[in-house]
């Protein structure tokens, strides 16, 4: 009996030192796990900031805006774009994505020739309201469009024009971009610029493919005189650039950009490229968020939002 009694004693002891132990054990755990996750945000809004390889550099610069802008709204943002050329999926299958993660908001960068698309839904089948930078699209399920205003690049890229323009050059248009109305307006104010500044273009209309040999004749195999060349998409910025490895080409020539790519901003860098005008790409990703909220809480946003612009010079001489 006395030795029965010994043992459930040596019993009760034991428990009641392992379960004090058990509970330290489970709480320390409990403490670990909270200092590795207390640096993940907990935030109420998920908003996903994407589009291709191509044009990392301008949604790099959306993403900074929209960082900052969030901050505000209590709203997370994230950056989703393919690590390289070779992962780039369709618009649809970054949309896919944003729905996979059930986000509340997409700002996605626009190439002109995306694809129309299906709006992206949430969990409970609700639309995830789209914003879109870049070129607009009107088949794309967008509730906004940050984009440039084309009045105001029109006499800034004037100014800019007759800033590098010397007596003695010639000055070029080169305008691929068809009837796009938006366009019609940049050229209209572009032109009354210029002929105030006394200053009379050759413009050429139509893709860079069907100018090319005029194009080439003025800038290399004639190659009379330098000329200030106004580039007004980017996939003619990028061909005009490419004319400078051509040994007949005229390193005084000045070409002028109107919008910017990764290829656009690496020409810029070596010179080759002298100006670039595009849309402040920072303040694009800040007025993206915000018209993400106002369509939130009033179920309204503004179709077409001006982001402002900016201007990027290299070299005068």
């Amino acid at each position: 009996m006395q030795h029965r009694k010994a043992l459930y004693l040596s019993i009760v002891i034991l428990l009641t030192l392992i379960f004090p132990l058990l509970f330290i054990i489970i709480l320390s755990r409990s403490f670990k796990y909270i200092s590795k996750t207390e640096n993940i945000p907990n935030k109420k809004y998920h908003i996903i900031v994407t589009g291709e390889t191509q044009n990392s550099n301008f949604l790099n610069k959306v993403f900074e805006g929209a960082l900052k802008e969030a901050e505000s709204y209590d709203a997370v943002v994230e950056l989703n774009i393919p690590s390289s050329k070779a992962d780039d999926n369709s618009l649809s299958s970054l949309f896919e994505y944003a729905s996979f993660v059930n986000a509340d908001g997409i700002i996605a960068y626009i190439d002109e020739d995306s694809d129309a698309v299906q709006a992206p839904k949430k969990s409970d089948s609700g639309d995830i309201p789209v914003i879109t930078v870049g070129f607009y699209n009107q088949n794309i399920p967008q509730i906004s469009f940050i984009g440039n205003n084309y009045s105001e690049s029109g006499r800034i890229l004037a100014r800019t024009a007759v800033e590098y323009w010397k007596s003695g050059y010639d000055i070029f248009i080169v305008n691929s971009a068809g009837k796009n109305p938006n366009y019609s307006n940049l050229m209209n104010t572009l032109s009354v610029a210029l002929k105030t500044a006394r200053l009379f273009p050759e413009t050429f209309e139509g893709t860079f493919t069907e100018n090319q040999d005029a194009v080439s004749r003025r800038l290399l195999h004639e190659n009379i005189v330098p000329a200030v060349i106004i580039s007004l998409t980017e996939d003619d910025s990028i061909s005009i650039s490419q004319l400078a490895s051509d040994p007949d080409y005229n390193q005084d020539n000045i070409i002028i950009s109107f919008g910017e790519n990764e290829t656009i901003s690496t020409y810029f860098e070596k010179g080759i490229i002298s100006a670039v005008l595009s849309v402040d790409q920072e303040n694009a990703g800040s007025r993206a968020v915000r018209e993400l909220f106002n369509y939130k809480r009033n179920r309204f946003a503004n179709n077409y939002v001006y982001a402002g612009i900016q201007l990027k010079k290299g070299r005068t001489e």
